[in-house]
């Protein structure tokens, strides 16, 4: 959904904008496609970032009359709901990595984002459990499923003998893969990071509950942690003598320079799972513009998930990123992530090679084991 169409100015609410996506729904339910609806992926109304956006201590006020149009509206037909799109992302790229507008580095803006964002979330999540009491049309007896996408990198020292490296992975992999995983299961709020990223006060309505009925787990790629980077083609968060890289030299990388690292995703689907909830893969894919390891990508991964499975993990679906080439976001329609190549000027979409050994996969789920 996009929030800004549906409420272009604060509190001037387009039905159109909600017509077109129950249009949308309802196309869905003619081809048998099962949606999942996803309240928010990044992008904000003007108004509301002027406002400060989600540091902005009404701002979870504000995000859920919004979403309580889309529920009134949407509600009885959408059986899988999903908040918030990688809450984590949006954060780090607003106030850390500054690779988000208004890509300021604020520690004290990003540990009020994170509790924002949070509160946020919880007074959704109790909305559509509260709201969405009749079901309709031919999902409606599919069990009401509401979580998030949580976007998660396999994090690894760059030199396995250095300590400083080995510390700094341990606190990636706590701040940036657990926290939210932790804080929307009732587990204690560790938004911060000690002398870079405040605390934030806890959010009293999660404390000792779960507020998400299934994980989404978007996996892309391994990340090395770094102190004192060298490399130019690094990302570092401002102002840190400390960063990441996703592939070395010598590795199989997507167009951005993501390691193709299948091994790593059956990693992180086994942290997911230790959360003891359903998991949805709600991203998984790879930028490749000749299409020349996409194929390798689908099948190695998807054999992972069939592991996972195999091994007793509670996977209810995946979904590849993405179906058709995208906006990505500072990378701008350079990345091409789908499974059908769009023409930008004549918007003809063309079919990949590589969507062949996708379609094998999913015309026999047997193989994936659900």
């Amino acid at each position: 959904m996009e929030w800004s169409r549906i409420e272009p100015r604060e509190g001037e609410w387009n039905d159109e904008a909600l017509d077109w996506y129950a249009n949308l729904i309802a196309e869905c339910e003619r081809l048998g496609l099962v949606p999942m609806l996803t309240l928010h992926h990044f992008t904000s109304p003007q108004w509301f970032a002027a406002q400060g956006g989600f540091a902005n201590k009404q701002s979870p006020e504000k995000f859920f009359r919004y979403c309580e149009r889309v529920v009134a509206r949407l509600g009885s037909r959408v059986p899988l709901w999903c908040i918030f799109n990688e809450p984590m992302v949006l954060v780090a790229g607003t106030y850390l990595a500054s690779f988000m507008p208004p890509a300021e580095y604020s520690p004290r803006n990003a540990a009020r984002a994170s509790a924002n964002l949070l509160r946020a979330h919880v007074l959704v999540y109790d909305l559509i459990h509260a709201k969405v009491e009749k079901r309709e049309g031919p999902w409606a007896d599919i069990p009401l499923m509401v979580g998030i996408a949580h976007n998660m990198l396999d994090f690894k020292p760059d030199r396995k003998w250095h300590p400083i490296e080995r510390v700094l992975t341990s606190i990636f992999r706590r701040f940036y893969n657990r926290a939210w995983l932790d804080a929307v299961t009732g587990k204690k709020q560790r938004f911060g990071v000690w002398g870079v990223v405040p605390y934030p006060e806890q959010v009293s309505e999660a404390r000792g509950r779960v507020t998400v009925d299934f994980i989404g787990v978007n996996y892309y790629t391994k990340a090395y942690v770094q102190w004192r980077p060298k490399a130019p083609a690094t990302e570092r968060p401002a102002q840190l003598p400390l960063g990441v890289t996703f592939a070395r030299r010598k590795e199989d990388a997507s167009d951005l320079g993501w390691a193709v690292y299948p091994k790593g995703f059956g990693r992180i689907l086994k942290f997911a799972a230790s959360y003891g909830l359903p998991l949805y893969i709600t991203e998984n894919g790879i930028a490749d513009r000749d299409d020349r390891l996409r194929g390798e990508y689908i099948d190695s991964h998807l054999k992972e998930v069939a592991k996972a499975v195999q091994a007793g993990i509670d996977i209810r679906g995946y979904y590849y990123w993405s179906l058709l080439d995208n906006f990505e976001w500072i990378k701008g329609f350079g990345p091409r992530f789908g499974l059908y190549r769009v023409n930008y000027e004549t918007f003809e979409r063309t079919p990949q090679p590589s969507t062949q050994i996708y379609k094998k996969w999913i015309s026999n789920q047997k193989n994936l084991g659900f």
